[in-house]
């Protein structure tokens, strides 16, 4: 057999020791200055005999041994094994490996009796980080309480939802806009979480009801909203202004030119407050938590979009650093997540499944204000007498 230092290792000091990461597991091995010297003259595929020859006639049978050890291991591969390796790895590389084997197999004590005392635990720990956040010293544009009514069967909205990248260039109302955030957003109740104090009821799913997501709203083209770049308050319902020049142009460069993501009435720059999972979930497993609840919003918003006859759009493809420039967050403890733009529909965008429109074309005028519902304006079909209107 011919073995070689696997290409690429994670290792971390723990305790003034290197410990190097067995790919696959959750395990680490200690790295001693035999093993690293080892490791070193092993950069290209040798036979075991000829390693353990190294170590001379006395422990070349132990040498010969370990060797094997390493590579039960995965920290030496051999000249037929990079050939079976997973693609998915091959791609996105050891890191993401690794993240993905420390996020496996996390208990979380559902039916332990610690469980209790593990929740009273950490919050002796310390307060729990803020639910909101405000920026009370900004211009605040308040929002309509009363959303419009979502009225559309939700096998409608189903059926119709889809990804637009062209849009009517008219612009929504504030209603639209406030009803889109309080429904993706917003909480629409509280409950008693225990130990863990009041949590959020939202529309949206959120892991142990932490709600880490935080909605920054990019306005263009919004009546009765002055453009530039807010930050949604939910708990009070409004926009705060942070910088009155974020136009579209702004919003462009940011994100690859991708017009979709600008073209619309509004975009939503979504962040994740990463001390507000980590609190209560201190275990690797919680950094996939913020990218399902990115995709429980994502929908929400999509959805909500749909029913109120807009046009929404979704994407990750933008430049972390730069959005976290423009929205003034500290990196390490809030980041970029997710974009959703939205705007009136195009008359014909290319998205609609065939037979009749979604909205019909009656209503896209007013589409912006009203829920598709109450615009309808065409009485009752009779497909007996009207078979035409089957489409």
């Amino acid at each position: 057999m011919r073995v070689r230092r696997r290409d690429q290792l994670i290792c971390r000091w723990d305790n003034d020791a290197l410990m190097i990461a067995l790919p696959g597991q959750h395990r680490w091995l200690r790295a001693t200055p035999d093993l690293l010297s080892l490791l070193q003259h092993l950069d290209e595929f040798t036979d075991v005999d000829e390693v353990a020859a190294r170590f001379g006639d006395e422990a070349a049978e132990a040498a010969a041994k370990a060797v094997h050890q390493l590579h039960n291991a995965g920290i030496l591969v051999t000249d037929t094994d990079d050939a079976d390796a997973p693609a998915i790895w091959q791609h996105w590389g050891p890191i993401a490996a690794r993240m993905h084997t420390e996020a496996r197999d996390a208990n979380y004590l559902v039916n332990s009796p610690h469980r209790d005392a593990t929740a009273v635990q950490i919050a002796a720990d310390g307060e729990s980080p803020a639910p909101f956040k405000r920026y009370p010293d900004a211009p605040a544009v308040h929002l309509p309480r009363r959303t419009l009514p979502l009225r559309t069967p939700v096998e409608e909205v189903f059926a119709a939802r889809r990804t637009h990248r062209a849009f009517a260039g008219t612009p929504v109302g504030i209603d639209a806009l406030a009803t889109v955030l309080a429904c993706t957003f917003a909480p629409q109740r509280f409950l008693d979480g225990g130990a863990f104090g009041p949590q959020q009821a939202r529309i949206s799913a959120s892991a142990g009801g932490r709600h880490e997501v935080e909605c920054y709203v990019a306005v263009y083209d919004v009546t009765g909203v002055p453009p530039g770049l807010y930050h949604y308050a939910p708990e009070v319902h409004r926009l705060e202004l942070l910088d009155a020049t974020v136009d579209r142009e702004r919003i462009a460069a940011l994100v690859y030119e991708q017009d979709a993501s600008y073209q619309g009435a509004f975009t939503c720059l979504t962040t994740t407050v990463a001390a507000r999972l980590s609190w209560k979930y201190r275990h690797p497993r919680a950094y996939r938590l913020w990218m399902y609840d990115a995709g429980h919003y994502g929908q929400t918003f999509a959805l909500t979009c749909t029913a109120l006859g807009l046009a929404p759009f979704q994407t990750v493809a933008f430049h972390d650093s730069g959005i976290e420039a423009l929205l003034g967050v500290d990196a390490d403890h809030e980041f970029a997540t997710y974009l959703l733009a939205a705007g009136n529909p195009a008359p014909d965008d290319g998205t609609g499944s065939t037979g009749q429109p979604y909205p019909p074309l009656a209503r896209l005028a007013a589409s912006a204000h009203r829920s598709p519902a109450d615009l309808a304006t065409d009485s009752p079909v009779d497909l007996a007498t009207d078979p035409e209107q089957l489409g």
